[in-house]
């Protein structure tokens, strides 16, 4: 005749709390050989002679730089719109179109 329902799960609980036992001395004696461990495990710091990675910031720019790139900006595009205008603008695109258009023909 088998163990019944109940009976397995009274052996399981019972080995469960065995295992939790062992597990808690096992704890204590790692925590015994490494005390830092029980401080949340924080690492020593790194030697000094060792370069830091640092993280790569961008310099921003103050306001006097950000109004000479905007007045830049402005020129290069006013530039543009009037090279656009008079019909002389880039043809790149254009002659992409052309071919595009003659190649699905």
């Amino acid at each position: 005749m088998g163990l019944s329902g109940e009976q397995i799960k009274a052996l399981a609980r019972q080995g469960a709390a065995q295992r939790y036992q062992e597990l808690q001395a096992e704890l204590a004696a790692l925590t015994a050989t490494f005390p830092e461990l029980a401080r949340g495990g924080k690492r020593r710091a790194a030697p000094a002679a060792a370069p830091k990675a640092s993280s790569r910031r961008r310099r921003s720019m103050n306001a006097a730089q950000r109004k000479e790139v905007s007045e830049r900006m402005s020129k290069y595009w006013a530039a543009r719109r009037a090279e656009k205008a008079d019909g002389s603008g880039s043809t790149k695109s254009k002659g992409r179109r052309k071919a595009a258009k003659k190649a699905a023909e």
